[in-house]
């Protein structure tokens, strides 16, 4: 007896719904009669532009999207004309069975057979090969489903359900947050109290700057990693919370769907990229092999252990640095082929923007270097050699790639670029066929008047009498230059201790006067007008004041 109810039901919901049809079919041309002259003959209507699409949504679901006019209605009209249905079959009854009807236009939507919409072969989005079984399939579940959560939202229980989750959720990202910000200054702490272990241990500056650096790109690298962890906690507490209320659902799976979207995104650039990566990695190990071989190698000679070619240990460890260099640049132009986005328009414009940058600033750093290599392997000098290049005299401390340091006899040091070094003319005071050392000398001019043999001699004893000065091979005197009023006389004297120059002179310096104010001789340069009443010296016993 029930079937035989449902039965007539169904047969008088079929006629209703083929009257509307009906209806909808007449209402045109009944307008179209009552607007038309008496007279005239009806014309062929002239085909028109189909109307844009539009989507039939319901408690924040897409149903179904309208593609085509029906019956003179567009798209937006036959969406909107769903939605009112749906919402006037959910008002009176418990709305939970989705049935449909196959009619010669399409397919009749029904919910609890009453008539929702009609999907026709038009709606199709032939593009994406969609089929009526496929729409009815989906039509089927969003509109269950959306009609479920309708009545969901309506229920308190569920609301206080959804409301007390989010609450729960929302206390538990936030204390994870603060405690993510809390280890996270408990890590960069620990990373500072370690490195100012570190740096009590380390003397080199540059390895002192170099540790510092790193300790900064950690802290930057934690900081990062800090907050893209809690970035992915609060996008997975926004997801959990829409999801908690039926309305907001589809936002929670359209976010879920985007999160696992990237990451499959991600994991199949990083599969593609991983042949390449590992192709570079292994050029990257083999240089680094190599130039490991390489630097043991020049090590070696440095020490002495042995030779190779003409390169000794003053030139083992700049010839290094010069090879190891090589092979990686080597080594960096064999392994960018295969870096993951190297063949990309962006990665080739950036090669293009960094080359540029390299040609236009890289023409002075290059004069410097290759003043470097010539100072180097030109021999002019090496670390530890009294030098004077311009106006700068000292001992040589370093000699790198782009200058030169020194260290004057006052103990400054000065850094003087290499190419600076190269043009100017460089004195040597180290280079002897003697031996190591160097040789010291001073001028002093003498008047006429004097015997130049007497001040040969006492220039001679002054040298001996002083500390540090070498008796073999022993001081000696030459007349450099005979001048109107005076003679000119440069002492040559040889020292071990270059370090010790300016010291030496001054004590040579000293012995210089002594010796001339016994002798009662003069240290003057005189230019002749008249010979004085009185000899010009200090007698022994005014040499203290």
């Amino acid at each position: 007896m029930e079937s035989t109810r449902n039965g007539w039901s169904r047969l008088v919901t079929l006629w209703q719904v083929a009257a509307l049809l009906l209806l909808w079919t007449m209402a045109p041309m009944q307008a179209h009669a009552d607007q038309s002259p008496p007279t005239a003959t009806p014309s062929a209507p002239k085909p028109t532009a189909s109307s844009p699409e539009a989507t039939l949504r319901y408690f924040n679901r897409d149903i179904v999207t309208f593609r085509a006019d029906f019956l003179g209605r567009s798209p937006e009209l036959r969406a909107a004309a769903g939605a009112a249905n749906i919402d006037r079959i959910s008002a009176h009854s418990h709305a939970d069975q989705v049935t449909f009807n196959d009619v010669p236009q399409g397919m009749l939507v029904m919910l609890d057979n009453e008539f929702v919409c009609i999907i026709t072969p038009d709606d199709l989005d032939t593009l994406n090969s969609e089929t009526m079984a496929s729409v009815r399939a989906r039509v089927s579940q969003t509109l269950t489903e959306a009609v479920q959560a309708s009545d969901d939202s309506n229920s308190p229980k569920r609301l206080i359900q959804a409301v007390s989750w989010s609450a729960l959720a929302t206390l538990i990202v936030a204390t994870f947050l603060l405690m993510l910000r809390w280890l996270g200054r408990h890590i960069d702490s620990a990373l500072q109290r370690w490195l100012e272990r570190r740096l009590l241990a380390i003397r080199n500056e540059s390895a002192r700057q170099f540790a510092l650096s790193t300790r900064m790109i950690a802290s930057w690298i934690l900081r990062v990693v800090i907050w893209i962890v809690g970035l992915a906690a609060f996008a997975a507490w926004v997801r959990f919370v829409l999801a908690q209320f039926p309305y907001t659902q589809p936002w929670a799976r359209v976010m879920r769907g985007w999160v696992l979207g990237t990451l499959r995104h991600w994991g199949e650039s990083i599969a593609d990229a991983l042949p390449g990566i590992v192709t570079a990695i292994v050029i990257l190990l083999v240089a680094r092999v190599i130039a490991q071989a390489v630097s043991i190698t020049f090590r070696g000679v440095q020490s002495g252990r042995f030779k190779l070619l003409a390169i000794d240990s003053e030139l083992a460890e700049p010839t290094r640095k010069i090879v190891v260099a090589v092979i990686w640049l080597f080594a960096v132009a064999m392994a960018y082929p295969y870096l993951p986005g190297a063949q990309t328009e962006a990665f080739k414009g950036l090669s293009v923007l960094v080359g540029l940058m390299v040609s236009l600033g890289a023409s002075g750093i290059i004069g410097q270097a290759a003043a470097g290599f010539t100072i180097l392997y030109a021999r002019t000098m090496k670390v530890g050699d009294v030098i004077k290049s311009g106006n700068t005299e000292g001992a040589v401390l370093q000699i790198g790639m782009f200058t030169t340091r020194l260290r004057t006899l006052t103990g400054v040091e000065v850094s003087i670029p290499n190419n600076v070094v190269l043009a100017s003319q460089l004195q040597n005071y180290s280079r002897n066929p003697e031996g190591p050392g160097m040789w010291l000398t001073t001028t002093v001019t003498i008047g006429y008047d004097a015997p130049w043999r007497q001040v040969q001699q006492m220039l001679v004893d002054a040298a001996k009498a002083t500390a540090h000065v070498h008796a073999d091979p022993a001081p000696f005197v030459l007349q450099t230059a005979l001048s109107d009023f005076y003679v000119e006389y440069l002492l040559h004297a040889r020292i071990a201790d270059n370090s010790l120059r300016l010291d030496i002179l001054h004590e040579l310096h000293s012995r210089i006067q002594d010796n001339f104010n016994t002798a009662g001789v003069q240290i003057m340069s005189p230019h002749y007008v008249g010979d004085p009443k009185e000899a010009k010296v200090v007698p022994p016993d005014h040499w203290n004041g």
